[in-house]
């Protein structure tokens, strides 16, 4: 069932003890293990607490927050943000009464992913303040999570959700909020009637390929463009025109359910988050700059020399131009107000409350870590590799599994390979990671009595030469790790980082070597991978001694309400200045 969460905004204690479980009614996220610092974009808008002139710094007020899952209340707990991570642990006092936040505006980010979704409210200084969840009701139809399709279908899967993460945010908390926004899954699309918003044909989501599209696409899309992917918003466009003959007849495939492809006279085409955001302010055609990349929307097009954005003439001339979400706006604007029935029924003060353009989950991600510098990078480690890099050129290659994202300026170099976490879930359980990495983080590296801990990354590497993209099959992967494997435990277990930490290094040189203006000054890890902190040390070394953390925030749903912050105060960032998190 969901749950709602207040986080005690202002608390502060000792370090916190970081383990694993503690107790079942607990959940722990961790901080992130060492600060960092360097400048970043300065808040265009004026705002009286702010200093101009002022150096940010990053890495202010890192938390820990403890969750009770059926508690209304948690503990913030601030860790001290100088100084290189301190291993070791003391135990974390059991007193302590959460603070209340103090009163003033809140900000609602809302990230919907593939199995539930999420809100995290922040306030002024950029702290979270708030939390709740949904989860999805259960997979009827095929697979697990993206793979199948909920009970009542995803649309009302995304509805329902939406409602219950709204209704259960305490009261005081409704009151107090003026904007929210909203990410969701890159490429899942959905076919509305553009009178009602209403779907009229089952959501296409992110990993659904539509192949018969591919080839006419191409035809039209430029070399290397992100709308040549099976899986791309356009190609399910395109696929489904011709398949409903514009939406003249419902759909005939075997794979659509009987009743959920009907004829529709004003067909539009919406985006995963674009649809809830329509929710909320009722307005058909509005999409955000991240969203409508896939789509073929060019962020890069129009005035000036890095433009305002708008879709190239190619994608205009096409029969389904009409269908496309035509008001496209830069993540973290204005894009409406809360007037729809619903949203006024969950928002005591909706006449004042305005919905802002959202992004992308990836991209939520990104802006959660709170970097915004050209150099700044996050790598998710989960089951796969994912990269951005942000760069003031842009570099797209779907060849070659790049594509950029344009976010405050600047722009989000990405890539991503299937060598990650599933590597390591391969050949070892949880325990045995602790007890190897343990062996591996206390041992010297070189030769004699005064060996000295000059490098630490292994002479093995199972993949070299590979970089992003997933062009090495799961049985190529297994099959070298097998084909030299070192009769040591912890010496396999270091390979295997050691390896992809030289993917992930040997990419980010690639991203720059095709174009990308600046190579990494400083990398923030979200996923499970971020616990490792060996393995931020290989990847350290591996990247010429870059300097690798966890991200202080993982949440989408948290860079989201930075977002909905930046709307409402008219900033041309995400990222809060200094000046306001010491208010």
């Amino acid at each position: 069932r969901p749950r709602s969460l207040l986080l005690a905004s202002r608390t502060r204690l000792p370090t916190l003890m970081l383990a694993r479980a503690v107790l079942a009614s607990l959940a722990v996220a961790p901080t992130a293990s060492s600060p960092a610092s360097g400048p970043r974009a300065a808040l265009a808008s004026p705002d009286p607490r702010r200093v101009p002139g002022s150096t940010p710094r990053l890495g202010a007020r890192l938390g820990t927050v403890v969750r009770a899952i059926n508690r209304v209340s948690t503990l913030r707990v601030r860790r001290a943000a100088s100084g290189a991570a301190r291993r070791g642990a003391s135990a974390m006092s059991a007193a302590a009464k959460a603070a209340s936040a103090p009163e003033g505006p809140l900000f609602l980010g809302l990230d919907f992913g593939t199995s539930g979704a999420r809100c995290v409210a922040v306030d002024a200084r950029g702290d979270a303040v708030a939390e709740t969840s949904a989860k999805y009701p259960p997979i009827v139809d095929g697979g697990k999570g993206g793979d199948g399709i909920p009970r009542g279908g995803w649309a009302e899967a995304w509805r329902g959700a939406l409602w219950s993460l709204l209704d259960d945010l305490p009261v005081e908390v409704r009151e107090r909020v003026v904007s929210v926004a909203v990410d969701g899954t890159s490429g899942t699309a959905l076919v509305v009637n553009g009178d009602d918003g209403s779907v009229v044909y089952p959501p296409m989501l992110y990993n659904e390929k539509r192949d018969d599209a591919v080839d006419a696409v191409a035809a039209v899309a430029p070399e290397g463009h992100t709308t040549r992917s099976a899986s791309s918003a356009l190609c399910k466009l395109h696929s489904w025109w011709f398949e409903t003959e514009g939406g003249k007849k419902a759909s005939a495939k075997r794979s659509v359910p009987h009743g959920e492809s009907v004829p529709v006279a004003n067909p539009k085409l919406l985006h995963h988050a674009d649809w809830v955001a329509y929710l909320l302010h009722g307005v058909v055609g509005v999409t955000d700059h991240n969203n409508a990349l896939k789509l073929g929307f060019d962020p890069g097009l129009g005035n000036g020399e890095n433009g305002t954005g708008a879709y190239p003439d190619w994608i205009l001339r096409q029969p389904y131009a009409a269908m496309l979400p035509m008001t496209c706006l830069a993540p973290g604007t204005v894009a409406g107000a809360c007037v729809t029935t619903e949203a006024k029924k969950r928002f005591p003060n909706a006449e004042r409350v305005r919905v802002v353009a959202g992004t992308t989950d990836s991209v939520a991600a990104f802006a959660a870590a709170r970097c915004s510098d050209c150099g700044d990078c996050v790598t998710s480690l989960g089951s796969s590799l994912a990269l951005k890099l942000v760069s003031e050129t842009r570099v797209d290659d779907a060849a070659a599994g790049v594509y950029s994202h344009r976010l405050c300026g600047k722009w989000l170099v990405g890539g991503a390979s299937n060598l990650g976490g599933w590597l390591l879930r391969s050949h070892f359980d949880d325990d045995e990671l602790v007890k190897f990495t343990a062996e591996l983080r206390d041992e010297p590296t070189g030769v004699g009595d005064d060996a000295v801990k000059n490098t630490i990354l292994s002479e093995l590497d199972y993949f070299p030469g590979v970089l992003m993209g997933f062009g090495l099959s799961v049985e190529e992967a297994t099959k070298r790790l097998c084909s030299d494997r070192p009769e040591s435990d912890a010496e396999f277990l270091r390979a295997i980082l050691s390896s992809v930490a030289r993917v992930e290094a040997r990419s980010y040189d690639t991203l720059v070597s095709m174009g990308a203006s600046h190579a990494p000054k400083r990398v923030f890890t979200a996923g499970g991978g971020a616990q490792n902190d060996f393995w931020s040390s290989l990847r350290s070394e591996a990247m010429g001694g870059v300097f690798v953390a966890k991200s202080p925030f993982t949440e989408a749903a948290y860079g989201t309400a930075l977002l909905a912050r930046m709307g409402h105060y008219g900033y041309d960032t995400y990222v809060p200045s200094p000046e306001e998190e010491d208010a």
